[in-house]
């Protein structure tokens, strides 16, 4: 028997961190959402640095959170394990609306999140990469720029 292989129960696993991180988000609740997380995860999102452990993580987190409120859900698309490593390819749609009175934005995006079995047998988030699937809003200066080169 492979002792790598993806279980059943690893795949209900992992799944059940990316659904807790969302539940959080849709509460407004921080911990919940940092619970998920390894204490040397990274962040790296698109077009900025990466975020590197749990604290600055928390900081720019409550920073966020106190601009916006978000309302998403979560698809699956795939999740695998090897060891105590896994992965998994999410969709995660919903809207991201400003508390300061601004509009709703729509939320979009694609997901990749490497995961870590934890000394426990938990598995938290270790690397989260995404990107949005909506494409970006261009100024006629960043058109006309592109469109000459």
């Amino acid at each position: 028997m492979d002792t790598n292989a993806t279980t059943d129960d690893d795949v209900k696993a992992i799944k059940k961190v990316g659904e807790e991180f969302f539940a959080g988000v849709n509460a407004g609740d921080l911990d919940r959402r940092m619970a998920t997380m390894d204490p040397d995860v990274v962040i790296m999102p698109p077009d900025h640095p990466s975020i590197v452990g749990k604290e600055e993580i928390r900081r720019l987190s409550h920073d966020y959170s106190a601009t916006f409120e978000e309302k998403c859900s979560l698809v699956y698309d795939e999740v695998e394990t090897a060891g105590h490593w896994g992965f998994a390819r999410a969709t995660v749609t919903g809207t991201r609306t400003s508390k300061s009175g601004g509009g709703v934005e729509k939320v979009s995006l694609k997901n990749l999140w490497i995961v870590k079995r934890q000394a426990d047998g938990e598995w938290k988030f270790w690397r989260i990469m995404f990107n949005s699937t909506i494409p970006p809003l261009i100024s006629s200066k960043e058109s006309s720029t592109m469109n000459s080169e």
